[in-house]
Parts: C-alpha cells; structure tokens; sequence
C-alpha cells in the first residue's frame, strides 16, 4: 500500500513539473514575440516570429477584440 502511494505521489509530482514547465515556455514565447516588450502581441510580431497565421485566426484569438493579444490570448491560441 505504501508503495501505491509513494508512486502515486511521485506520478502527481512529475504532472505539476510538466504543467510549470509549460506555463513556462508559454510565457517564453510570448516574450520573444512581443518585439516591442509593449505587453501584447500585433499580428505582424506573430508573423515576423514565424507563426502563420491568418488574419482571421489572429482575430479569432483576440478575444477582448482590441487589436493584440496579451500573454493569455496569445497562450490560449497557441496551446497545443
């Protein structure tokens, strides 16, 4: 019974280290895409950092509607 929790424990860690991990790259590439380290990302950073994306999937992924996305529009959008 020890053992089942032991790796059990050991399993839930592991899934919370993946998670920060991606949180992290997240926030990464949000942060080489926003060029002009204004907070949001245009359409043009995303396209200059190689992502292709139509203008109706950057609008899609405004959701606030105002023209850029900030870290978590940009998250959402590029979650895998």
């Amino acid at each position: 019974m020890k053992r089942i929790v032991l790796a059990l424990a050991v399993a839930g860690f592991a899934s919370l280290s993946v998670l920060s991990m991606s949180a992290q790259a997240t926030e990464t590439d949000f942060a080489m895409v926003d060029t002009d380290t204004d907070g949001m990302v245009s359409l043009e950073e995303v396209t200059a950092a190689g992502w292709d994306w139509s203008e109706e999937q950057f609008d899609e992924a405004d959701a606030d509607g105002d023209g850029a996305l900030n870290s978590e529009e940009f998250a959402a959008a590029t979650a895998g």
